[in-house]
């Protein structure tokens, strides 16, 4: 039965994917801004999971993140200096986390904005 279940989604997900590629072809886009952004297009996930894994990863990633960067950072991957550091408050590592990966993804943004605008003055 799940494997009934996974075929047909992963139909459907195909179908999605074929439409959707049709509609690229036929519309390009004029500006990085306007372009449309969907997150079934690069993850394909059960119906039912989705809000489940996306909040059990909004509040593991940062958090990793957090506790990554304070350990290579600030603590120059010490463990014993890592240790001395009286942070102990899981909100605390996941607002470092969350940052660093806010700004990370600013700044992929943004190459990705020049490139797409490098991309478009070659084709004319």
């Amino acid at each position: 039965l799940n494997t009934v279940k996974r075929n047909l989604q992963d139909k459907r997900y195909r179908e999605k994917q074929k439409e959707k590629k049709e509609e690229h072809s036929e519309e390009k886009s004029k500006s990085f801004l306007t372009q449309e952004f969907h997150l079934s297009d690069y993850v394909n996930l059960p119906e039912g999971t989705v809000n489940i894994l996306i909040f059990i990863a909004f509040l593991l990633i940062p958090y990793t993140v957090g506790i990554s960067f304070i350990f290579f950072i600030v603590a120059g991957a010490s463990l014993e200096t890592f240790e001395g550091i009286d942070i102990t408050e899981y909100s605390i590592y996941w607002a470092i986390g969350y940052e660093v990966i806010a700004v990370t993804l600013l700044l992929l943004i943004f190459k990705s904005a020049i490139n797409f605008r490098k991309f478009k003055k070659d084709e004319h």
